[in-house]
């Protein structure tokens, strides 16, 4: 059964190609699931491993293959040639081949090759976006599909607290710090449109997204959820101050102090059901990783972690408690995770990777104040920095549903700017409303985009 859908799959690629081609009018239909189905991927059971291992301890067990892989391979064979490279190509391929040469470090080279392929799967992910947004229709069709896969979420969170009394929810991705870290990418960009135009999508995605970081009763995601919607509002306010903002301003501190003490009440639940206790598991596991990566600069492999930290006898000698869901778990920062499978190379590679389009979001948002997308591209810088400093304390990023939205992300980030003429040296396409300006009197593209997004 597994085989026959995966020919299932193949066999539609082609055919939709070719039915996006002759129907470009009904194709945001089909964009807007590039936003949802990362959600969507587990609970429907969207993807299957064409190599399997299961019982593999690594963040990775096979080489997988999703419907949105499928869907992005046609999307991408419907799309006109491009007329420019592809931006940050550089550095996704200087990671990408960090990873590949980890596989030389590793005892067992296919599980390595595993995370390789993910990353190419990611890649053309946002490869597609990137290439898409040169139709304007493209990047608001992905951003409903976030926000109706963000809804999705926030409907199974509130079904396991109230239905079945999960302190802890974790949505449909299997982990709350996993739901927490994905609503920073999402939310934070509306909350950044939010601030500058009316419409309802943007509120009701905010809303939802507030409900989801509450629900996930997580220190991590509320705290660094908090530093996001505070960063965002002020660089939207040193832009451009308006009296929208001035209301919000008003309705967020009210929200905050009736959402504070509810937080608190579920954490003082969360603790009260823990023993006290001098054990610190994310130090344990930073010594752990540290140690791996003094005894192997070049790395152990990518997708490693896990079986040299045990077999190596890494985790008993840092303190790591022997117990399964311990001895099972990667250290909790991606940085030193990465550091320790994939070298010092790796390392400052994955950084460069990262970096790129949070630099170049925020220099479109201040050299486009004033132009929708430039608050938008505000909200997604924001939100990518937010992830990285949360990173610190987390290690999934390197999951695939994670990767999915943040290559869905950096695609909408270089999208734009090709259209906002970042990589020119005139700017022909960019929308100026001239400082000064409220957004409740946009220009005509911009007013255009804006009821896009909205609808």
């Amino acid at each position: 059964m597994k085989w026959l859908g995966f020919i299932v799959i193949l066999a539609a690629i082609m055919p939709l190609s070719w039915w996006l081609r002759r129907n470009p009018r009904g194709a945001p239909k089909i964009w807007i699931l590039i936003g949802f189905l990362p959600f969507a991927l587990g609970p429907f059971h969207l993807y299957m491993a064409i190599v399997s291992w299961p019982a593999w301890p690594g963040y990775v067990k096979g080489a997988e293959f999703s419907v949105l892989d499928a869907l992005a391979l046609s999307v991408y064979l419907s799309l006109p040639g491009a007329p420019r490279p592809l931006p940050f190509r550089l550095s996704m391929a200087l990671y990408f081949l960090a990873v590949l040469l980890s596989t030389l470090q590793a005892s067992v080279p296919t599980a390595a090759l595993f995370y390789s392929w993910q990353l190419a799967r990611i890649f053309l992910v946002y490869a597609v976006v990137t290439r898409g947004c040169a139709d304007r229709r493209f990047a608001p069709a992905v951003l409903q599909g976030l926000a109706v896969g963000l809804f999705m979420e926030m409907g199974v969170a509130i079904w396991e607290r109230f239905g079945l009394g999960e302190l802890q929810t974790s949505g449909t991705v299997g982990h709350q710090n996993l739901l927490g870290l994905m609503s920073h990418l999402i939310v934070l960009p509306f909350f950044a449109l939010l601030l500058a135009t009316r419409g309802w999508l943007p509120g009701a995605a905010v809303l939802a997204g507030l409900a989801i970081q509450l629900l996930t009763t997580s220190r991590g995601t509320l705290g660094f959820a908090a530093l996001g919607y505070a960063a965002v509002f002020m660089l939207s306010a040193l832009q451009q101050w308006t009296s929208r903002k001035a209301r919000l301003l008003f309705i967020g501190v009210a929200v905050a102090a009736i959402a504070a003490p509810l937080a608190w009440v579920s954490f003082e639940q969360r603790f009260s059901t823990q023993s006290s206790s001098d054990y610190d598991e994310r130090a344990a596991f930073n010594t752990a990783a540290s140690m791996i990566l003094s005894d192997y600069p070049l790395g152990v492999g990518a997708n490693m972690y896990v079986v040299v930290a045990n077999i190596g006898g890494y985790n008993r000698e840092a303190g790591v408690a022997p117990v399964l869901s311990s001895g099972s778990a990667n250290v909790h920062n991606v940085y030193l995770l990465v550091a320790a499978e994939t070298g010092y190379a790796g390392l400052i590679t994955f950084v460069l990777l990262l970096l790129r389009p949070v630099i170049v979001a925020f220099h479109c948002a201040w050299r486009n104040r004033g132009d929708l997308r430039g608050d938008l591209m505000l909200g997604l810088g924001v939100g990518l920095l937010t992830v990285y400093l949360h990173c610190l304390f987390e290690w999934i990023f390197v999951s695939f549903q994670f990767q999915y939205i943040f290559a869905v992300q950096v695609g909408l980030v270089a999208g734009l700017a090709e259209q906002l003429g970042y990589w020119r040296r005139t700017d022909p396409q960019s929308v100026r409303l001239g400082v000064g300006t409220l957004p409740d009197s946009p220009s005509r593209e911009t007013r255009g985009l804006s009821r896009r997004i909205l609808k």
